[in-house]
């Protein structure tokens, strides 16, 4: 059965040269393909633009969040990305002690220690519900090298009062009214090797959890079936319908190189960039056309390195979800075991030593973006005011993937064209309308911009770099100062043109003085 992770259990020192490989390509910048011209007209209003993109980040297994260096990573997400929750895989593994003395004893230190520095800094947590502790569990069935136990319980009511508890050591510990702000999911991916039961076993798991959850709280929101490829909505909604089970919202999860046969029941039915978006828009259907129309749906997994792919998927995205989970905001990340070196192929807008990646800086620059959008032509483009009046566009050069790319869940891979060496730069000529300001700043990040990955390789490509190489690779990783340009044109025109090299990204920004 397809494992969108397998490839991290074969990850070891080859994975840094591969990488290397791949993101050397992003230095190859050919001829100006040609130049588009894009009309932006900042006084006309067209909608809100929630960010939705932000509610979330995943994470490693729960246990990492007594690391320092997964605690800077999340500080640094919140502060520059505006990351509002984080979610967690393990919250149960024995690691976490929570019930590894058996059914009815439970221990709720670790667990308070992550909670607590979550939301003393302003983040709460997504709680998924996962994996079985193994005093609870009916099977020795394991995944990842942390061995987390994926068997259904020996006994329901066991895994029943262990939700509960814990659910009502939460509300006793942080307030009802904080709890409900929260969202509990019912296990990761039970659809495919995450779980070693049957649909039924699982949704039998969901009830179970859903009524403990509402035990303590009725307003409390539960949802699932947080599946892997889309699968398994209607079904889990006609389940809750017939059996009076609480839903109060739906999650999933799709990657851009998940078998379209598979989603759409045809194979390259859509181009590799638009696989995600037609992905949500096909569940937002089956829940619209269901008996409970207007369950939210959560996108709980997704990922790309991209800058690009990552811009073109918010703006694709927009109206399709109630959120979007980045999987993950820290290269604190283990599935595959201990990572092979500073650089690899694991996930994160940060690497190790916190060093940020181009995903991070795309979504701290969409994070700048305002709450309003504003007219503009169709294009790589997104278009803002913020609520003090200053205007915030998005811009991107988005290569798309050649035929017959597979990642195989490979989030450096899975980045819809970046890591080929073809691909050619674009000069987008903006004209806008509504201008109020005399200057413009423009931010870049792309594979030379915004990357360590250059400095590393002028290094020599150390496997284990010095601290001093360390210090350089963070400082190479940061965004330059942004360029300063004049507005020229009329009293409330201008034009300006930015050139962006292959799956390069810019934020323009426009203050009003």
């Amino acid at each position: 059965m397809f494992n969108r992770r397998e490839f991290l259990t074969g990850v070891g020192a080859a994975a840094v040269g591969t990488m290397t490989r791949r993101l050397h390509a992003n230095e190859l910048v050919g001829n100006l393909a040609d130049s588009t011209v894009l009309a932006i007209d900042l006084q006309h209003r067209v909608g809100s633009l929630p960010h939705y993109w932000e509610t979330c980040a995943g994470s490693d297994r729960t246990i990492v969040g007594l690391r320092d260096q997964w605690r800077q990573d999340l500080l640094r997400v919140r502060r520059e990305a505006g990351i509002r929750s984080v979610r967690c895989h393990g919250l149960f593994d024995d690691e976490m002690g929570i019930a590894a003395h058996g059914a009815g004893n439970f221990n709720f230190l670790y667990v308070d220690q992550i909670y607590d520095f979550m939301l003393d800094h302003g983040v709460r947590p997504f709680v998924e519900l996962s994996f079985m502790p193994e005093a609870l569990a009916s099977s020795a069935n394991r995944i990842f090298a942390y061995k987390g136990n994926v068997s259904p319980p020996q006994n329901w009511k066991d895994w029943h009062d262990m939700v509960y508890a814990f659910t009502d050591h939460c509300v006793k510990r942080y307030g009802i009214a904080e709890v409900e702000g929260w969202k509990f999911e019912v296990w990761n991916e039970p659809n495919i090797s995450f779980w070693a039961g049957s649909q039924d076993e699982y949704f039998e798991l969901y009830k179970q959890s859903a009524l403990a959850v509402k035990r303590v709280g009725n307003r409390i929101p539960v949802g699932g079936p947080s599946t892997a490829q889309l699968d398994w909505i209607p079904d889990l909604i006609k389940y809750c319908v017939q059996q009076g089970v609480p839903i109060d919202f739906v999650s999933t999860h799709v990657y851009p190189d998940d078998p379209q046969k598979h989603l759409f029941g045809q194979d390259h039915l859509y181009p590799f960039e638009q696989v995600i978006p037609r992905g949500l828009e096909q569940v937002k259907h089956q829940v619209e056309s269901s008996k409970m129309p207007n369950l939210p749906v959560w996108l709980t997994e997704w990922s790309s390195q991209n800058p690009a792919f990552i811009g073109d998927t918010i703006k694709s995205c927009i109206g399709l979800a109630e959120a979007m989970s980045y999987w993950t905001f820290s290269n604190v990340f283990e599935e595959g075991g201990v990572p092979s070196g500073i650089f690899n192929q694991t996930f994160g807008m940060t690497d190790q030593w916190g060093i940020a990646r181009p995903s991070l800086h795309a979504f701290a620059m969409l994070h700048k973006l305002g709450d309003t959008l504003v007219q503009s032509d169709s294009g790589p483009i997104l278009a803002t005011r913020r609520t003090d009046g200053s205007a915030a566009i998005l811009i991107w050069n988005l290569i798309p993937a050649t035929e017959g790319s597979v990642a195989n869940g490979n989030p450096l891979a899975a980045t819809g064209g970046s890591s080929e060496s073809k691909g050619q730069s674009k000069l987008l000529r903006l004209k806008l309308n509504g201008v109020e300001g005399r200057f413009i700043t423009i931010s870049h990040v792309n594979g030379q911009v915004g990357s360590a990955i250059p400095k590393w390789q002028e290094m020599g490509s150390p496997r284990y770099p010095t601290t001093d190489q360390i210090a350089q690779l963070k400082s190479a990783a940061e965004l330059p100062k942004p360029e300063v340009r004049p507005l020229t044109g009329g009293r409330s025109t201008a034009e300006i043109s930015v050139e962006l090299p292959p799956n390069g990204l810019a934020l323009l920004e426009i203050n009003r003085q």
